[in-house]
């Protein structure tokens, strides 16, 4: 009710002080609550900003864009073909130029089952490595050592010795991996059949040796796609590598990671954009929420470089199957 329409309804007896006190008390009335009104709006709105600033979200035109603040991988079969032999396993010249890039913008690491000794001269960019499922780290000059993997473990080298002997007598081309620390302390190992002509043949070869290696107490990874195993003496976890890594690098802001098996799920589930690598084969049901094809790793990273690490969802494909 306006003040106008309010003094309609009055006789012009009650005078014109009681009108002007009238008057002053409803416009008090009216300018504090639209003073409230206005403070409430820029509280919402200054939570709001608040809100999406920290997470660096930002919705426009119903799309959603994230300010990318680092970019974690896995190696084997994300970064680098699966179907190569393990000495053939090197980055593209092109892929290696924009993770060069992109390491000078943002904070790059990789979270991977092979070890420091063989991954750290693959990518001379990264600012920081979990190898061996976590088990050493790499960041920058530092390198840290899981305590349980820091002396010899004469049960772990006894199925290693074990294993291998069975390797040679079987007729698959099976291959062992043997991954070592930097003071050359085995502290894991792989099951290898990439190189098979078939390689669910040869994965059923494997099922006899990686169940003995259960039956030792040891922790076996693997995955229903990739064609190899690894095998630790101890259980291990990507999701914890990652956050170790990230933790090290002293990592803040939105992280992409990008991955292609269920062993990447862990970190799946940590990061903030989470994009799983699709090969020629079928893709596994992975915890991630958007894929790729590995073919477009270098387009998606020309993108991102593109647009200032603007992370846009039409840069990729919604994971049907989280």
């Amino acid at each position: 009710m306006t003040p106008t329409r309010f003094f309609r309804d009055y006789s012009p007896c009650q005078g014109t002080v009681a009108r002007f006190g009238l008057f002053a008390n409803l416009y008090r009335i009216s300018l504090t609550r639209d003073r409230t009104d206005q403070n409430s709006r820029e509280e919402k709105a200054l939570r709001s900003t608040t809100i999406i600033t920290q997470a660096s979200v930002h919705a426009i035109c119903g799309h959603v864009m994230v300010k990318v603040g680092a970019i974690f991988s896995d190696y084997d079969g994300t970064l680098c073909p699966l179907e190569v032999r393990r000495e053939d396993a090197y980055l593209s010249p092109i892929l290696r130029r924009l993770l060069t890039r992109v390491s000078k913008v943002v904070p790059l690491g990789i979270v991977t089952t092979k070890d420091l000794a063989f991954i750290r001269e693959r990518v001379p960019f990264a600012h920081g490595i979990s190898g061996s499922c976590g088990l050493e780290m790499q960041v920058g000059e530092k390198v840290t050592i899981d305590e349980r993997v820091r002396t010899p473990n004469e049960k772990f080298q006894k199925a290693y010795q074990e294993v291998l002997k069975k390797i040679l007598q079987t007729r698959e081309n099976l291959m062992i991996e043997r991954k070592e620390s930097d003071d050359e302390n085995l502290i894991a190992f792989c099951i290898d059949w990439r190189l098979t002509r078939n390689w669910d043949e040869a994965k059923k070869q494997a099922a006899p040796l990686l169940a003995y290696c259960r039956e030792q107490g040891l922790y076996v990874v693997e995955s229903d796609i990739s064609p190899f195993a690894n095998v630790f003496p101890m259980k291990v976890d990507k999701g914890e590598a990652f956050r170790n890594l990230k933790e090290a690098m002293g990592t803040a802001g939105p992280v992409v990671y990008l991955g292609d098996s269920e062993v990447d799920d862990p970190a799946f589930q940590l990061a903030e954009i989470s994009v799983g690598v699709k090969h020629r084969r079928v893709m596994p049901k992975l915890q991630c929420k958007y894929r790729i094809e590995f073919f477009e790793m270098e387009n998606f990273l020309s993108r991102l470089l593109d647009s200032d690490f603007d992370f846009k969802e039409e840069m990729v494909q919604r994971n049907e199957n989280p």
